[in-house]
């Protein structure tokens, strides 16, 4: 089972893409706000953080950014999942670590499940796993 770190400050999104993940069978964590979530990203192994920009006290970016800097973090897989689709703001987070850019306006809580699990299983693959 994949444990993940959910860091969205819409409770009611959250509610939702957190009931999907369970039972789509992750073990779900969850951060309101961008300084929980880094201090639970330090604290905890996850196997993946979907992560909001636009969030109070830490924003998305500085996230990636404290993340970036912790060398025994650098291989945890961080998608970003935030309503921001300026092109400059996807680079920006790409460029910062982010390993995929989903813009949640065009796509729904399944269609999210989707691409984290394609990514889990891409990189499992790629680290010679199966799930």
């Amino acid at each position: 089972m994949s444990k993940i770190l959910i860091i969205e400050d819409d409770l009611f999104l959250l509610s939702l893409i957190v009931e999907k993940f369970i039972k789509s069978g992750f073990e779900v964590e969850t951060a309101v706000d961008g300084e929980e979530g880094l201090n639970k990203i330090l604290k905890n192994r996850y196997d993946l953080v979907l992560l909001d920009m636009i969030l109070p006290k830490m924003d998305g970016f500085k996230v990636l950014e404290e993340v970036k800097k912790n060398q025994s973090l650098k291989e945890l897989p961080i998608i970003v999942a935030s309503n921001l689709y300026d092109k400059n703001d996807i680079d920006r987070a790409v460029s910062l670590g982010a390993k995929d850019y989903i813009v949640k306006a065009y796509n729904s809580p399944e269609g999210i499940i989707i691409r984290v699990k394609a990514f889990l299983q891409k990189n499992l693959i790629n680290k010679g796993h199966t799930l």
